[in-house]
């Protein structure tokens, strides 16, 4: 399985005063206290949302939702969306229909019937 795709250290550094900087060529990260002035403006549950920047824009987006759970949903020719609590999870390909979010979206709503949202 492949691991969630996380904002390096290196690109948490280039944050200064709540301001993106560009003293990296890497991936920069937007962090939620950036775009949310107060922490009360940040909704209950959601610990921290992170933009990923690379040179052609946006690379990923990391929700922290509660300490253990982690969603990445990374860009590129081949999006995917990854979620994961702690050690352990899930990462699947969002780029084609049937494919392999989807699949693991149709087990989700026949296992759990009371989770389905349509």
């Amino acid at each position: 399985m492949k691991k969630p795709t996380k904002p390096t250290k290196s690109a948490r550094s280039t944050l200064s005063s709540g301001q993106l900087t560009h003293k990296s060529t890497g991936p920069q990260v937007l962090k939620s206290s950036d775009l949310a002035p107060s922490p009360s403006s940040t909704a209950p549950g959601i610990l921290s949302a992170d933009i990923v920047k690379g040179k052609g824009g946006v690379e990923a987006v990391v929700v922290r939702v509660a300490p253990h759970y982690l969603i990445v949903i990374t860009g590129g020719a081949k999006p995917t969306v990854s979620m994961a609590c702690t050690h352990h999870g899930f990462v699947a390909e969002a780029f084609e229909l049937n494919g392999q979010l989807e699949q693991v979206i149709n087990h989700v709503r026949q296992r759990f019937p009371k989770l389905r949202v349509d």
